[in-house]
């Protein structure tokens, strides 16, 4: 009966994490703002994972790139309806602060003095059914992304629409 028990409990520990992680997610995006973020992106075929949509964030960044040159101190501040990126100097006010590794960004030409827009990579899982409708979307007509900003930071997308 012991063993039994025990191995019950084994098996329904990692179901309580998973299911006490997503609560937690959940629970941070439910007061998260939303935003219309301007995309370009393609939609690839992995036949072991399905669909997704691989595309990225294109910002008009303002600020000093410089300050983000590899420091944790970088502040970029989500400006306008999301189509702005500010790099906020430490101690400025910035209402929107995006935290680039919660939200698993990986940001290229940030640290540089470039003036092309910034851009940073992100993958969207979608449907079956959807996904040849919206890669025909991007390839169309510009895109957005509809994507929440949590309290602590974390910028999650959540669908993609037609820019309007």
């Amino acid at each position: 009966m012991n063993r039994l028990l025990i191995i019950m409990a084994a098996a329904a520990l990692p179901v309580a994490g998973s299911l006490g992680s997503i609560a937690l997610r959940e629970a941070d995006l439910r007061d998260a703002i939303e935003w219309r973020i301007p995309i370009a992106g393609y939609n690839p075929r992995d036949p072991l994972r399905g669909r997704y949509i691989t595309f990225q964030y294109i910002w008009s960044v303002e600020g000093d790139r410089r300050a983000c040159g590899g420091g944790d101190d970088c502040r970029p501040c989500l400006e306008g309806r999301g189509e702005r990126l500010r790099i906020a100097p430490e101690g400025a006010s910035c209402a929107a602060p995006v935290d680039l590794k919660a939200s698993g960004l990986r940001v290229a030409n940030l640290s540089g003095v470039r003036t092309d827009p910034l851009t940073s990579t992100t993958r969207l899982w979608v449907s079956e059914s959807r996904a040849p409708m919206l890669e025909l979307q991007l390839r169309m007509r510009p895109m957005v992304a509809v994507a929440r900003l949590s309290k602590t930071g974390r910028l999650t997308p959540i669908r993609l629409e037609p820019a309007k």
